[in-house]
């Protein structure tokens, strides 16, 4: 759409976005695989490799790398659209064995071949990078056939070896016979030259044959709204386009295309009419929120950037190529909440735990520069904080000078924080923080209990524990401890993992599954967190990606938390009427009885047997009297998603404590009698519980293909609160189509775009009023 130059621009703020000088067009994207031979033979070129890598991306930031690793087996340890930011944890996988010189490079290229023929378009550039010793324990020819038929395919070799073993000229040879014909220079010392040396093909001045020029577009990139909103919503952007000022105008037919992602659609942005320098161009694009992503995998590919290029109509040689940098402040939307969420962080000392605060509140932060709300004592280079300290968001933002517009929007998001120190062995139970017993400023030294402040009441606890810990068992005990004093009055514990940019992946993978199992924390509420460093002053999207995640778990517990207390409070209400009319109605009954014994009584000598029959007669007529009375007033089913006639229902108990309803669990056995085959499905439900639509909570359950909506609903309401009346509940699409009973997986799955995982929504019906 076109619109009137805006006159409120000030007013907005403006999103990051950086143009770089054009490249040529004629390869379009260069898709780089990276094949690397781990065999002992190599292990010496570790960190010479990896180095290499990281300049390639560097220097072609509009490129696509996929990283093959070969030894006894083959691996791809980094994918095509991957998110570069992540390049560094892949890199971690790089790992050379010290005995083991076997390199199966012709599996390594069978797999090349097939990532990049799943990934092909005809304008693809295709260029693959094998790092090898030159040797091969099966057979490549055949492969390296395959990816030489790939059209724009160029192969290079770069020839690595252990100097005290071979000379790295035989290396050279050697990968040249296994590479014939194709360029081949040795693994050097200095990444950015080889580079050169590999792209250039080997000119002779060493520059660059694509050729440069400065854009002569602007291009400024505003939040459609000022509203913080879902991370789940589509992403709008008002782009205001205008000739720079050394241009007059910028052609008709010159395009502005924002290029798809994991995590959103692509748009396209065409001029019609030539613009002209001091009449700019402003359209609101609209980046589609794939739908049917699973909760975790939805902030895993949740994109720092959106890319765009530019096409000029009167250079169609040349694209230049751009970033708009997205503001984590304008995805809160899913902490909005009408109750306050009162999160407490607790952890031995030195784990992270107001660090882990200030990422918090930092999100709330919509300037780049990180500020710090949760100050720590750092004498003798020690960060230990000695009192209770309760911030809530409100206090936080009616300090501020300025209030930027999108903080503007914050006020239904009501959430306080309280730090504390470390674990101590003097340490009161957790149950005193829950319930407002210990007060902001209380300090360590002199902690006492209080009378019940609701202002200080914690509905939620984060257990900050760094990876290190894991091997600490006195500490691990300590924190389990703590888990099962929150356990016990019925809060679900949230478990963070600081430092884990220490460790790989698979050692995480590893801790994950061996450390954290130890513990009273269900895995789908264990997070793991980047914290920021005194060393960092500006945001990171990707860590704080990570504290949204977490943040929005700890505030969707604290709702169901609240919701319940509020429905116990009307439920008990409710019982309180009841029970007075039952008493009323008993002690009516009572005197009716003691009435009719006396005239039995009286008539005693002059009938006995009719007397006892009367009063048999009067008894049953006042049993049943006693019967109608109590039910004269008939009440509802109490029984709701909020509700539990046991103390800790299952919802908010620990794997370890769940031992009756295990069958009931777990994904329902395949059945042999059905013709298709029988596939595990993800299963994202958000639970609705009013007419609005808000979502009080997201579940992740697995379940197979064959199990019908109704196995899935009752199994799920069992997880939930065993007292839950399921005829109250409905599934649906999360198009808000209403699915039968009887319908199994299998049918919904036809119709998405995932066969693997699907989202639905389970809603509370609504009653027909009268």
């Amino acid at each position: 759409m076109y619109t009137e130059n805006q006159t409120n621009n000030t007013q907005r703020h403006a999103l990051k976005t950086e143009i770089k000088t054009c490249f040529n067009s004629d390869g379009d994207i260069n898709y780089f695989s990276v094949l690397i031979e781990t065999s002992s033979r190599m292990a010496s070129n570790n960190v010479i490799i990896k180095t290499f890598i990281t300049q390639l991306q560097k220097t072609n930031r509009d490129c696509q790398i996929q990283i093959i690793t070969y030894g006894d087996t083959v691996n791809t340890i980094f994918e095509f659209d991957s998110e570069p930011i992540t390049l560094k944890d892949a890199l971690k996988e790089i790992k050379f064995s010290k005995d083991n010189e076997e390199a199966n490079l012709g599996e390594a290229m069978k797999m090349c071949f097939d990532n990049i023929e799943s990934n092909w378009t005809s304008g693809l550039m295709s260029k693959i990078i094998v790092i090898s010793s030159g040797q091969s324990t099966d057979d490549s020819s055949d492969n390296l056939v395959d990816l030489l038929t790939l059209d724009n395919n160029v192969i290079y070799g770069l020839a690595g070896t252990n100097s005290a073993t071979k000379p790295i000229d035989e290396a050279v040879k050697d990968l040249e016979s296994l590479l014939p014909d194709q360029k081949v220079i040795p693994l050097g010392k200095n990444p950015s030259q080889d580079i050169k040396l590999l792209m250039n093909s080997g000119s002779a001045n060493g520059a660059s044959e694509e050729h440069s020029i400065n854009c002569p577009v602007n291009i400024e990139v505003y939040p459609h709204s000022n509203e913080t909103k879902s991370i789940k919503d589509d992403l709008l952007l008002d782009v205001v386009i205008k000739p720079d000022g050394n241009t007059t105008l910028i052609p008709a037919g010159s395009k502005i295309k924002f290029l798809s992602n994991k995590y959103y659609s692509g748009y396209t942005i065409q001029l019609k009419d030539n613009l002209v320098f001091g009449e700019p161009y402003e359209e609101t694009v609209r980046l589609e929120f794939k739908k049917g992503q699973m909760e975790k995998t939805q902030f895993e590919n949740f994109p720092s950037m959106i890319k765009f290029h530019i096409e000029l109509a009167n250079d169609r040689d040349n694209i230049h190529e751009g970033y708009v940098f997205l503001n984590i402040t304008y995805f809160l939307g899913d902490l909005k909440s009408k109750y306050k969420c009162c999160i407490g962080v607790e952890g031995d000392i030195g784990n992270g735990k107001s660090t882990c605060l200030n990422g918090f509140v930092n999100l709330f932060n919509p300037v780049n520069e990180l500020e710090e709300y949760f100050v720590a004592n750092r004498s003798n280079n020690a960060h230990v904080t000695t009192s209770i300290n309760n911030t809530s968001l409100k206090e936080i933002l009616s300090s501020k000078v300025y209030i930027y517009p999108v903080q503007e929007s914050f006020h239904d998001i009501n959430i306080a924080w309280s730090d504390a120190w470390g674990f101590v062995d003097t340490d009161v139970s957790l149950k005193h923080k829950a319930e407002g017993r210990i007060h902001h400023g209380t300090k360590k030294d002199e902690c006492v209990l209080l009378q019940p402040d609701d202002r200080y009441r914690i509905d939620c606890f984060i257990f900050v524990v760094s990876v290190r810990n894991f091997t600490n068992i006195a500490a691990m005990q300590r924190i389990e401890k703590k888990i099962k004093e929150v356990i016990s009055v019925g809060i679900t514990p949230l478990l963070a993992i600081t430092f884990t940019d220490l460790l790989s992946k698979n050692q995480i993978q590893d801790i994950m599954k061996n450390k954290v199992a130890e513990l009273s924390v269900q895995e789908c509420n264990t997070f793991t967190i980047d914290n920021y460093t005194e060393k960092d002053t500006h945001k990171d999207i990707a860590k704080d990606v990570k504290y949204l995640r977490l943040l929005t778990k700890a505030v969707q517990l604290c709702k169901v938390k609240n919701e319940k207390e509020a429905m116990n409070k009307v439920k008990g209400f409710s019982n309180l009427s009841i029970n007075d009319n039952a008493t009323n109605n008993n002690n009516n009954n009572n005197n009716n009885n003691n009435n009719n014994n006396n005239n039995n009584n009286n008539n005693n000598n002059n009938n006995n047997n009719n007397n006892n029959n009367n009063n048999n007669n009067n008894n049953n007529d006042n049993n049943n009297n006693n019967g109608n009375s109590f039910n004269q007033t008939p009440t509802k089913n109490q029984s709701s998603f909020y509700e539990s006639s046991s103390p800790l229902p299952n919802f908010f108990k620990s794997p370890s404590q769940q031992t009756s309803t295990t069958s009931t669990q777990s994904p329902p056995s395949p059945s042999p009698i059905n013709n298709e085959p029988i596939r595990i499905i993800n299963v994202t439900i958000d639970v609705i519980s009013d007419s609005n639509g808000t979502i009080l909570t997201s579940f992740e359950i697995e379940s197979t293909s064959n199990e019908s909506i109704n196995e899935l609903k009752c199994r799920l309401i069992n997880e939930i609160d065993p007292d839950m009346n399921a005829n109250d509940w409905g599934m649906s699409k999360e198009t808000g189509a209403n699915l039968f009973e009887s319908t199994k997986l299998s049918s919904v799955i036809k119709s998405s775009d995932n066969v693997d995982s699907i989202k639905l929504i389970l809603k509370r019906k609504q009653k027909l009023s009268i």
